[in-house]
């Protein structure tokens, strides 16, 4: 099961719900009893740790040499 954000046309609600892949847009509905939802994107947050993410972990050795 995963959570998704979704927001109502109508009022303008914004709300979670947690669906499974199978699951459709006919079964949510608004806190506000409203059915006509969209579901919100959003950017995954992605974090870099380490001293040169690329230049250490992902360069041949013959690279690092030039």
């Amino acid at each position: 099961m995963a959570t998704y954000l979704y927001k109502c046309s109508i009022c303008g609600a914004k709300f979670e719900k947690q669906l499974s892949i199978n699951e459709g847009y006919s079964k949510i509905v608004c806190p506000n009893g409203h059915t006509q939802v969209r579901k919100v994107y959003s950017a995954p947050s992605v974090i870099y740790k380490g001293s040169g993410w690329y230049s250490t972990d992902h360069r041949s050795k013959s690279d690092k040499a030039s």
